[in-house]
């Protein structure tokens, strides 16, 4: 038996770069296992990782994943409490058993995305642990990765720029930034490269193929 909630947060604004958009959360109770599906103790967590822009597309993968039993989706709308830091949530991708990394064009030039790539990144074998869907599919030329690299490049330069000549002393939060920008900077080819390099199933069918995955782990 299966009650569905839905909770209508189009257009609700976490923080200052998070708007939401409906999500639908199912509830199970006494559902019994499919025959031929392992059922686990612990569900599998995944994080989802999205520019708010493509809120559509998100919220087509979170209400498949959400009805799966089994499965728990990590999204900011849901997860992350009022008044609570975004910056912890973000980090939180790296506790998570995987991650669906929904790669669009807004995506690659967001700081807040590129900071949770940055984060998963960290992680040993990080490869297996993501699933990128894949909207802008300039990335499979060598030509737009380096665009992408130069975008980071220049917005290092633009923050460099725009701290010189500040005292020190005020600008201990912004030189966090800039250490981050480059961070991007310097690991978003080498990203886009892992992304680039795989046979990325459809976007419209993206989370058939990521329930397979996972569910067969």
């Amino acid at each position: 038996m299966r009650q569905q909630i839905t909770a209508n947060l189009k257009d609700v604004t976490i923080g200052g770069s998070y708007i939401g958009g409906n999500s639908v959360t199912n509830h199970y109770y006494n559902y019994p296992a499919e025959e031929g599906v392992r059922q686990s103790k612990k569900n599998k967590t995944i994080f989802l990782s999205y520019n708010w822009h493509d809120g559509e597309t998100a919220d087509r993968i979170d209400r498949y994943l959400s009805g799966i039993p089994g499965i728990t989706v990590k999204r900011d709308v849901r997860d992350i409490g009022v008044w609570k830091s975004i910056r912890e949530f973000m980090k939180s991708i790296r506790e998570q058993d995987y991650a669906v990394l929904i790669v669009s064009d807004r995506y690659l030039k967001s700081g807040n995305c590129m900071f949770e790539v940055m984060e998963i990144m960290k992680e040993k074998e990080y490869g297996n642990r993501i699933f990128p869907a894949v909207m802008e599919h300039s990335i499979f030329k060598p030509l737009a990765r380096a665009e992408y690299v130069r975008f980071w490049q220049r917005e290092c330069e633009k923050l460099e720029e725009a701290i010189t000549g500040l005292d020190p002393a005020n600008t201990a939060e912004l030189a966090v930034d800039l250490k981050r920008y480059k961070s991007i900077a310097a690991s978003v080819g080498e990203f886009l490269g892992i992304v680039a390099d795989r046979n990325n199933p459809d976007i419209q069918e993206v989370e058939v193929q990521i329930e397979k995955a996972v569910l067969k782990s």
